[in-house]
């Protein structure tokens, strides 16, 4: 008669914690409200409110700004309970959640899965918020470009311009560009308003002058230089001890090019002083500067000079998308994995792709990318993830592949070990001889136990450096000779760069842009692999390498 029903007090405490988290979310204790929630989260309890709990442990857990936490637990959710009713509502926490974390890609993906057209105006208002707290324009636009259909994006980052104290010319193309782009109207009313552009003055003696002028804008930090700190940024000295040696080579050649070097980090600044230099003002190729906020400011002025400018490392081809006198050393992402699938087509005809990507920026740009083009062609992505390089970690999450195989795997990484650990793999789900595209950072190329995937391995590099060739040996000893230590890639770089348009400018000059569109200069004497500006401004050749049983070499 005394005792009382066991399981019926464990459901009067279960539903008490319940209640009690709920009321918890209302009052803003959302500390307290995981801690009476998250017991009725094990599998070992069943309630009729399971799914609840679920829930509201991560929106709690949510505006506790632990969004780890949160997400955790509405992928457990989405486990357990895949149909419950209120899935929309989890969706739209998880998109919650990726933008919270700068997901932008893995936001839009959750907002997706929301049929329901109610979600749209509360989907539009919070990336709204995420998008307020970005920072500076250069950070915004770098955003629009990774995602260039989000019309959301597009809106607040021309409101953004619009409410800028001195938007620059491009900012205002920009910003234009977008309106027509999206057929914006009430939504930017605001007209933008240029400031003014400092304007170069012509030179009558350009071309009879009998040199050329190089501005060199790059972040030497020169403050490190001089305090004999480590330098952060060896790889600005790299570059231009191979710009010495490309410059005695011209001159050998009968070119004269004098070399100007200005010291440009990432503030606009130190940039709107050297516009204002005469001796800057004098130049007829500007290289760099590199940081985007001073790279729109130089552009701005070249766009009404006559002179080029050329961007030695980006791969973005936003930079050239309304410039005429604008180019890009590199092939930009979109043609590589352009490039990519068209030779992974050839080699592998199904339809099926799983594409890895590992954890910075760009490898998860490429990856997305290379995916958008594939689908493009009529491929499927039977698996897409973000990974580590840890090889027992692999193990655990790569797909079995029991009832669909893939045809290839795209690997974009850029910890040198992901690429053996991954084709390790492969072999024990039984794919021994399945083609794998991956960025040559997944792997380290220097290391001969690479070859043994040579069959079936085809790496992206846009700037192979093939150890053999006679003018690779040449150039490393005058750089020893010079600076007393061996090049880099980037002293490769700086080399054939100044070289090829220093050869450019003096058998061009004033039409320098006709002259690139006549024909590519596959190697030729040097070092890397080329040039090739016949049909963009960005570097167009190819940079997709094989192993042709002896060394690498490019698919040409």
């Amino acid at each position: 008669m005394g005792f009382v029903n066991s399981s019926l007090a464990q459901k009067v405490t279960y539903d008490s914690r319940f209640k009690t988290g709920v009321e918890d979310i209302k009052l803003g204790r959302f500390a307290h409200s995981m801690e009476m929630l998250l017991p009725l989260t094990s599998t070992t309890i069943a309630t009729s409110y399971s799914e609840y709990a679920h829930y509201y442990y991560a929106l709690s857990a949510y505006q506790s700004k632990k969004y780890k936490e949160s997400r955790q637990m509405l992928l457990q959710l989405v486990n357990r309970f895949p149909n419950w009713n209120k899935i929309n509502d989890v969706n739209y926490l998880l998109g919650a959640n990726s933008l919270a974390t700068n997901q932008w890609r893995e936001s839009a993906q959750y907002f997706q899965k929301i049929k329901d057209s109610s979600f749209s105006k509360d989907i539009q208002s919070l990336k709204t918020h995420y998008l307020a707290t970005i920072p500076d324009l250069s950070t915004f636009i770098s955003l629009q470009k990774q995602y260039p259909d989000d019309r959301d994006i597009a809106v607040e980052l021309i409101k953004f311009i619009q409410k800028s104290p001195r938007p620059t010319a491009t900012d205002v193309y920009y910003a234009d560009q977008l309106v027509k782009q999206f057929k914006l109207g009430k939504e930017v009313e605001t007209k933008v308003e240029e400031r003014p552009r400092q304007v170069a003055a012509k030179r009558d003696n350009q071309w009879t002058k009998g040199y050329f002028n190089v501005s060199v804008l790059l972040p030497f930090r020169l403050e490190e230089y001089l305090t004999s700190k480590r330098r952060s940024n060896q790889f600005a000295y790299d570059y231009y001890q191979g710009l010495l040696i490309a410059k005695a080579k011209l001159k050998s050649e009968g070119i004269d090019v004098r070399l100007w070097a200005y010291d440009v980090s990432n503030e606009t600044k130190a940039m709107s002083l050297i516009l204002g230099d005469p001796s800057f003002q004098q130049s007829d190729l500007v290289i760099g500067p590199l940081y985007q906020a001073p790279f729109e400011l130089a552009a701005d002025y070249v766009a009404d000079a006559n002179m080029i400018m050329l961007n030695p490392l980006s791969t973005d081809q936003g930079l050239i998308r309304n410039s005429s006198n604008i180019y890009l050393a590199h092939p930009s992402i979109s043609f590589q994995v352009q490039k990519a699938a068209q030779w992974m087509k050839t080699i592998s005809p199904g339809g099926n792709a799983a594409v890895y990507y590992g954890n910075t920026p760009k490898d998860s740009i490429m990856a997305f990318a290379y995916s958008n083009e594939l689908k493009s062609r009529g491929n499927k992505i039977i698996e897409m993830m973000k990974i580590h390089s840890d090889r027992e970690w692999l193990e655990s999450k790569i797909s079995l592949f029991q009832t669909q195989k893939p045809s290839h795997v795209a690997l974009f990484s850029s910890e040198a070990g992901t690429g053996s650990n991954l084709i390790e793999v492969l072999a024990s789900r039984k794919l021994p001889s399945v083609p794998v595209l991956a960025t040559s950072a997944s792997f380290n190329l220097q290391q001969s136990r690479l070859n043994r995937y040579g069959a079936r391995l085809f790496l992206i590099e846009t700037d192979y450096v093939d150890r053999e060739k006679e003018q690779i040996r040449q150039f490393q000893k005058e750089y020893w000779n010079l600076a007393n230590s061996f090049p880099t890639v980037y002293s490769y770089q700086a080399y054939d760069q100044l070289l090829f348009f220093g050869r450019m400018l003096f058998k061009y000059k004033d039409r320098l842009g006709k002259g690139l569109e006549m024909r590519r200069y596959d190697e030729e004497d040097y070092l890397l692999s080329g040039f090739d500006y016949t049909k963009s401004h960005e570097n167009q050749i190819p940079s997709i390498l094989r192993f042709n049983g002896a060394k690498w070499e490019l698919v040409k």
